[in-house]
C-alpha cells in the first residue's frame, strides 16, 4: 500500500465525505513511506506553491491516505482510505471542529511549525500581484520589471514584515532605505499639509541614517521657512525648491541613488498611502483625481506606484484591476473585438451582394461599432464614406472616446463645475465635432469620480467630493 499526503480544500473534504469518494490528481499528492518526516514537510510546503491560495488556515485540509499504487494520474479515494486529518494549525482545529461531523476526529497539527512559510510565499505572490494590478490600473506603459528591479522586491518584502511585527522605523538598524519608508508611520507634529509630507521623508532618511530625527537639520530648518512663507506650496513648487536651495543640496545628493530620487519618491507615496488608506473607493482619490499630472513627475512617481500597491495588497484593488481588464464573463464586457472580427470576416468575403450592398453594409457596421464603443454622437463635421470598417476605424473610435474623456477632465482641472453645454463647445472648438448634450451626458455618466449637477437653470458636471483636501499642483 501507498501512502498520500492530500492537501484539499475544506469543501472537497465536505462533499468527499458526503458522496464517499472523491478525486485527486497525484500533481496535489505527496507520497511518503507513512511516517512524516522533516523532509515530507518539505515536500509538503513546496506543494502549496502549486495549488489555490487561501486566505484562512482552516480553508484547508491535509489527509493522510493509505492506497494501493496506481498509474493514473488522477487517484480515486474512497471514505476507507483517510488514515487521519489533519487542520493547518490549533486554531483551525478548534473552528473546524465546531462544523463537522462530531464522530470525526482532527490529529494534531503537526504542521502548524512550517505554516508560516507557506503563508509568506502566499503573501509574497499577493503583494507582487497587487503591484501589477496597481501598475495596470494606472495605465503604465513602461515596464514594470525595470523599476521593480530598481526598488528591490526583497526590501519591500522586509519593509512589510516590520509592519507585521510592529516594528517602528526608529527601531530597524541596518535596514535598506526602503525598509524604513514603508515600515514608517507619522508620529511627530508636522503640518496637515503637502509639505508636511516632505517632512515625514525628512524623517524617514534620518531613520535611514539611524539618527533620531531629523529636526535641527539644514532640510528641516528649509521646510520650516517654506511652512512660514507659503504653507500650501504646491507639489513642483517643492520639489522645485529642494533642487535649486543650497542648504538642500546635501540631501538631494544623498536621497538620489541613480535615477531615483528618494525625497522624490518617498512624500508621494506617503501622501497617496495616507489619503487611500481613509477611504473605500480610490476613484474618488487624488492619485486617479491628478493620475495624468502625476505621471508627468515620471519615473518617481512610478516607484511610489509599486509601493503603494504593495502596501495595500490585491485586496484594495483587485475591483478595480478587474474593470481594467475588461472580462469576458463580466455582464459589461466591452465587445470590441467581435465587432472588429465581424467587419473583418465582411472584408474577407467579398461577392456581388456584397459589392451591391457595400454602401448598406458600411453604414450599418461603422452604427454598430460606434454605438458599442462611442456613446451617440451627433453628425461629424468631417464624414468619410470610402472605407469599410477595420480594426484601425475601431481602434481611432477609440482614442476619440479617450481624448472627450480627456478634454472633460482638464475642464474640471481648470474649474469646479462645467455646463454640458459648454463641453459641447470645448469638445468642437478642439475636435471640429458637435456634440449634443445627451452625447455628453454618456461620456460622462461612463465616466468614474464625476456627478451630474445643476448650474443656475442648465445641466452639468462637477467631481464627486474626495477625500483629498490637499493643494498638490498649481492651478486647480
Amino acid at each position: 500500500m501507498a501512502h498520500f499526503l492530500g492537501i484539499v480544500l475544506r469543501n472537497q473534504f465536505n462533499l468527499f465525505y458526503r458522496f464517499g469518494y472523491s478525486f485527486i490528481p497525484k500533481s496535489e499528492l505527496v507520497e511518503f513511506d507513512g511516517i512524516i518526516t522533516d523532509k515530507t514537510k518539505e515536500q509538503f510546503v513546496n506543494k502549496f506553491a502549486t495549488i489555490t491560495p487561501f486566505e484562512y488556515d482552516e480553508d484547508y485540509l491535509v489527509l493522510h491516505l493509505e492506497k494501493s499504487a496506481s498509474e493514473n494520474n488522477c487517484i480515486r479515494f474512497e471514505t476507507q482510505d483517510i488514515v487521519a486529518i489533519f487542520p493547518l494549525s490549533q486554531q483551525a482545529k478548534i473552528s473546524i471542529e465546531t462544523k463537522i461531523d462530531q464522530r470525526i476526529k482532527l490529529e494534531k497539527p503537526i504542521f502548524e511549525n512550517v505554516l508560516h512559510r507557506i503563508e509568506s510565499e502566499i503573501e509574497k505572490k499577493e503583494v507582487e500581484k497587487a503591484i501589477s494590478a496597481l501598475w495596470e490600473i494606472c495605465k503604465i506603459e513602461q515596464p514594470l520589471e525595470n523599476f521593480l528591479t530598481d526598488l528591490g522586491l526583497e526590501n519591500i518584502f522586509k519593509g512589510l514584515e516590520y509592519r507585521r511585527k510592529g516594528t517602528k522605523a526608529n527601531k530597524i538598524q541596518n535596514g535598506n532605505y526602503w525598509e524604513y519608508l514603508i515600515a514608517y508611520d507619522r508620529f511627530d507634529y508636522f503640518p496637515n499639509s503637502t509639505l508636511g509630507f516632505f517632512y515625514d521623508a525628512g524623517q524617514v532618511f534620518a531613520f535611514s541614517k539611524e539618527r533620531p530625527t531629523f529636526e535641527g537639520s539644514g532640510l528641516h530648518t528649509f521646510l520650516e521657512k517654506i511652512n512660514s512663507e507659503n504653507p500650501k506650496s504646491t507639489i513642483p513648487d517643492i520639489i522645485k525648491h529642494l533642487e535649486t536651495e543650497e542648504q538642500t543640496k546635501n540631501y538631494v545628493s544623498q536621497t538620489t541613488m541613480g535615477d531615483i530620487k528618494q525625497y522624490i519618491v518617498a512624500p508621494l507615496y506617503l501622501m497617496l498611502r495616507d489619503e487611500i488608506r481613509k477611504t473605500e473607493d480610490i476613484t474618488k482619490t487624488n492619485l486617479f483625481r491628478y493620475l495624468d499630472k502625476f505621471k508627468e513627475i515620471g519615473d518617481n512617481f512610478y516607484y511610489s506606484v509599486i509601493l503603494l500597491g504593495a502596501f495595500f495588497g490585491f485586496r484594495k484593488f483587485y475591483d478595480l484591476y478587474y474593470d481594467a481588464l475588461n472580462l469576458r464573463f463580466y455582464k459589461n464586457y466591452k465587445e470590441v473585438a467581435k465587432v472588429v472580427k465581424e467587419a473583418e470576416t465582411e472584408v474577407e468575403k467579398p461577392n456581388e451582394s456584397a459589392k451591391t450592398n457595400k454602401k448598406k453594409d458600411k453604414d450599418t457596421t461603422v452604427e454598430n461599432a460606434e454605438e458599442k464603443v462611442l456613446p451617440a454622437e451627433t453628425q461629424s463635421e468631417e464624414s468619410d464614406n470610402n472605407t469599410d470598417l477595420t480594426k484601425k476605424d475601431v481602434q481611432e473610435k477609440t482614442d476619440e472616446l479617450c481624448q472627450y474623456r480627456e478634454i472633460i477632465e482638464n475642464a474640471l482641472n481648470e474649474k469646479a463645475e462645467i455646463t454640458f453645454t459648454d463641453l459641447g463647445k470645448l469638445i468642437k472648438e478642439q475636435t471640429k465635432k458637435k456634440f449634443s448634450n445627451d452625447a455628453i451626458k454618456g461620456i460622462v455618466a461612463e465616466m468614474k469620480g464625476l456627478e451630474k449637477v445643476k448650474i443656475g437653470k442648465a445641466e452639468g458636471v462637477k467631481r464627486k467630493e474626495t477625500a483629498g483636501t490637499l493643494e498638490l499642483f498649481p492651478n486647480e
